[in-house]
């Protein structure tokens, strides 16, 4: 089971004050910070540059590398997400994303399971398809 966030807030006078008394975690919030560009600028190659089924299986990938990154399984991949808002993060119709989902499908890279999740059947042919 996924565990909702919690939040709380701090001024920004409180959080320059820690982060002078405790400069390694001024190192840890600048890495997460360089990360969070890293992966706005690949989400802007994503929607600018690829093909429908290039978005889609870097989609998954992505998907699959954040799961693990929170040792959380990464396969099969959890796609909390409807069709739609898929391909409103794709830039993408729902019929295309139903379209290039089938012909995953159908290519054996993938197999749709129950409670929202992808089977990557073939993960190699799923990095190369989105070149990543």
């Amino acid at each position: 089971m996924i565990e909702k966030p919690q939040f709380c807030r701090f001024s920004r006078a409180h959080i320059e004050t820690l982060l002078d008394e405790h400069p390694r975690m001024e190192r840890r919030l600048l890495g997460l910070a360089s990360n969070e560009l890293a992966t706005a600028q690949d989400q802007m190659v994503l929607l600018g540059r690829k093909t429908a089924r290039e978005k889609l299986a870097s989609f998954l990938i992505m998907l699959s590398r954040r799961a693990k990154t929170r040792s959380q399984q990464g396969n099969p991949v959890h796609v909390p997400m409807t069709r739609t808002d898929i391909g409103d993060y794709l830039g993408l119709t729902i019929e295309t994303v139903s379209r290039t989902f089938t012909a995953r499908c159908k290519a054996q890279l993938i197999e749709l399971e129950p409670e929202h999740s992808v089977r990557l059947l073939d993960i190699e042919g799923l990095v190369a398809i989105a070149g990543d």
